[in-house]
């Protein structure tokens, strides 16, 4: 009777028990990253947006007809993705800051609000 092999009932209930909270860590753990990559998705193309206006007013600093604050909004079909407001601060001496804020919406419905700068110095002859 020594020389049989094999697990006991209990062996296998508790490497059952052991495997069901691994698997459920796992999935825990997908959820999670899925959320993650959403959250970047939306982060990314909130700064995508922005970084594009922003080129876009650079050269506006040095025109003082143009250098002017606004906003615009991104829209995926008639889906609010995010919004830009600028400002122009005249630091002297020739040297302009374009400040940028950035709202999107995150992934419970929330407004974050993300904050761009450039320094732009204009060559006066």
């Amino acid at each position: 009777m020594r020389n049989q092999r094999g697990f006991t009932l209990i062996e296998v209930i508790i490497a059952i028990i052991v495997l069901t909270i691994g698997v459920m860590g796992l999935a825990t753990t997908a959820a999670l990253v899925t959320r993650m990559i959403a959250r970047g998705q939306r982060s990314a193309m909130a700064a995508t947006f922005a970084a594009q206006r922003m080129e876009l007013l650079r050269p506006a600093a040095c025109i003082t007809a143009q250098r002017v604050g606004g906003s615009d909004t991104l829209y995926r079909g008639s889906t609010w993705v995010a919004s830009n407001t600028w400002t122009f601060v005249d630091e002297g001496n020739s040297f302009y800051r374009l400040r940028m804020m950035t709202t999107y919406l995150t992934d419970r419905l929330h407004t974050r609000v993300d904050t761009m700068e450039a320094g732009i110095e204009c060559l006066v002859n």
